[in-house]
């Protein structure tokens, strides 16, 4: 069988559906996207038509933060019209696409980005992620050891070329790579899961060892869980202050609002305990 992979917040080396992982400029899990995210962002005047293409992904980046995907995919594809060989560009553009499945879309964006500046290490990590899921193998295998050999430490390259070794049958090798991740990041429990798998297709197998391993995953699992939730908690408060800005005759100000939004976040959040990894 397949090595376990898992889900982990996304972040610069964060975890798409499936376990592995895909190099973004942002952080975390928007999800669903419109078709080119059409219309400008802020009605008929683009008030973003000045910026740089670095400017213009700040600005796609805090769409996403914002749980506004249609914006992000939109803004980039403005940015894109006028920078169409910017490189970045389009690695953010086929990170998105990736994450929301749309791996021909993805894939198309990755594989130019690749040709205009193919000493990208994450870029090659997301393209190497868009051909293993069209059973390119081959191809996927060859993009993250070229990551690797420009970016020997970047854990997601190595914990994807562990999941793929693995299911190849390469399990010795697998465990290497999984070994070099969790010496990377103690703390990330997804490598110790993956290598407990490893070692034990290999007949290593110490139920104790496997229990602890277990155990602490699905401790990491749940604290990733309640830190998600309440992340989405404070953007809905947040987006309940801005909702609540006072009109004419209204005394409140919205600082006020967000005060009184924020308190109320924390308030429901006290007494559990938020591991952070």
């Amino acid at each position: 069988g397949e090595a376990p992979e898992v889900d982990a917040l996304h972040a610069v080396e964060g975890r798409v559906d499936g376990g592995a992982a895909v190099v973004q400029g942002f952080e975390d899990d928007g999800r669903t996207a419109g078709q080119g995210g059409g219309g400008r962002p802020h009605g008929q005047h683009d008030p973003h038509s000045k910026l740089s293409a670095e400017q213009q992904i700040n600005v796609a980046l805090q769409h996403q933060a914002e749980g506004r995907p249609e914006l992000a995919l939109g803004t980039l594809d403005q940015a894109i019209g006028r920078y169409p060989q910017n490189a970045r560009l389009l690695a953010v553009r086929g990170s998105l696409y990736l994450e929301q499945g749309r791996v021909a879309e993805a894939l198309k964006d990755l594989e130019l980005a690749v040709s205009l500046d193919p000493d990208d290490a994450s870029t090659l990590v997301n393209r190497a992620q868009a051909y293993r899921q069209f059973g390119r193998i081959a191809e996927a295998l060859a993009d993250l050891d070229r990551a690797l050999a420009l970016q020997p430490d970047l854990l997601p390259a190595r914990f994807n070329r562990g999941a793929i070794r693995y299911s190849s049958g390469e399990i010795e090798a697998a465990l290497e790579d999984f070994d070099y991740c969790v010496a990377l990041d103690p703390h990330d429990p997804a490598p110790y899961f993956n290598r407990a798998a490893t070692r034990d297709a290999l007949g290593d197998r110490d139920p104790a060892q496997v229990a602890r391993v277990l155990d602490r995953f699905e401790r990491e699992a749940q604290a990733a869980a309640e830190r998600k939730a309440v992340e989405e908690r404070r953007k809905q408060e947040e987006r309940a202050a801005r909702a609540a800005q006072p009109r004419r005759g209204n005394r409140q100000s919205v600082g006020e609002a967000l005060a009184k939004s924020v308190a109320r976040t924390i308030g429901t959040t006290l007494g559990r305990q938020i591991v952070r990894g």
